[in-house]
């Protein structure tokens, strides 16, 4: 957003709407953001916000009835020395040949739970080789060592071992060990991580945080990091989307997300974050719900929830607003002419 250097990724309006019975929800509407090259954006908000679509789409992997009906997806890839390569991947067939080169050997996923990821019926080693040479020209023998490689780099004991066990006899760090190796396995250019630490302990936690961005270092690989632990966006963001019901309501590099948050949801985020302090004081709140997707608020979004709500709110929708040349946010508060027309209302 800043300029186009590293571009991994470029994200351009998104819409992906799901069609049911019920009616249409509109779970991603006009998301926009940029990916770089050794950066790692992190996508934060509560569930229900839109994180996990939106990282699905970037592989064409929406589950039914789920569609993109609008939008972009770029992929930027090096070709040559000066050359880089667009590849829609917005335009590509979910179930089509382009696609399936680019899952696993561009861009690779870390899933929220590997134990309904990884298949009960293979054993990890298999399923890390399967990926490999399907994307690889190396036989069954050097797949298998490139496997047993892989997880002794994400810091598996005994790698000949367990190469050859089934996901259900490891532990929960382990099994997101195997899926890390999978999906470093054949080197991407980007890393989606969808809350690949939560269903862990603190020090695996640390661990796999760790293990990736010594994996980014190395490789210069972009992350994609979906999380609702603000203490780890803390720690390992470059940039930052705050996202509600579908919109990214505010964008901008993390010191500026921390130090100076301008989207009210931002703000009420932030404060919502336990405190150690000498006395015991009362957690502060976001009062109420994510609406029903079915039941969308008129107007913005957030404004029934909202502590800066104005009578307008519930009837224009926001449109993003450029604070700098690195930070967007998407409310009335910042539209100029939403201001003038108030005060001409009120003149």
């Amino acid at each position: 957003m800043a300029d186009n250097d590293n571009i991994l990724i470029q994200v351009k309006d998104l819409k992906i709407h799901f069609f049911t019975n019920e009616g249409t929800v509109r779970a991603v509407d006009g998301v926009t953001f940029d990916i770089r090259s050794g950066k790692t954006l992190c996508v934060v908000g509560e569930s229900g916000c839109g994180k996990s679509v939106t990282a699905r789409a970037l592989l064409q992997i929406v589950h039914r009835p789920g569609k993109i009906v609008d939008g972009d997806i770029i992929m930027y890839r090096k070709k040559g020395q000066n050359q880089i390569e667009e590849i829609h991947i917005s335009d590509m067939e979910p179930k089509g040949r382009a696609i399936r080169a680019v899952r696993g050997k561009e861009i690779s996923m870390i899933f929220q739970e590997p134990m309904t990821s990884l298949s009960p019926m293979y054993t990890v080693g298999n399923q890390i080789m399967e990926t490999i040479m399907l994307h690889t020209s190396v036989d069954k023998k050097q797949a298998r060592e490139r496997a047993l490689e892989m997880l002794g780099f994400v810091g598996i004991p005994r790698p000949e071992r367990i190469v050859d066990e089934y996901p259900f006899r490891l532990s929960g760090g382990m099994r997101q060990r195997a899926m890390i190796a999978m999906a470093l396995s054949c080197n991407p250019s980007l890393l989606i991580a969808d809350e690949p630490t939560t269903a862990l302990d603190v020090t695996t936690q640390a661990q796999i945080i760790d293990l990736m961005q010594g994996l980014q270092k190395d490789y210069d690989m972009g992350i994609l990091f979906i999380t609702h632990d603000l203490g780890v966006v803390a720690e390992i963001a470059d940039n930052v989307a705050v996202m509600y019901l579908g919109n990214v309501v505010e964008y901008s590099d993390i010191h500026t997300i921390f130090n100076d948050p301008q989207h009210p949801y931002t703000q009420s985020l932030l404060r919502s974050i336990p405190k150690v302090t000498a006395t015991r004081e009362k957690l502060e709140v976001i009062e109420g719900m994510v609406p029903s997707p079915f039941r969308r608020p008129s107007g913005c979004p957030f404004h029934p929830r909202c502590t800066k709500a104005m009578p307008v709110c519930s009837k224009i929708e926001p449109k993003t607003i450029s604070l700098n040349e690195n930070h967007q946010v998407h409310c009335l508060l910042f539209d100029d002419d939403v201001k003038n027309s108030m005060r001409g209302m009120a003149s």
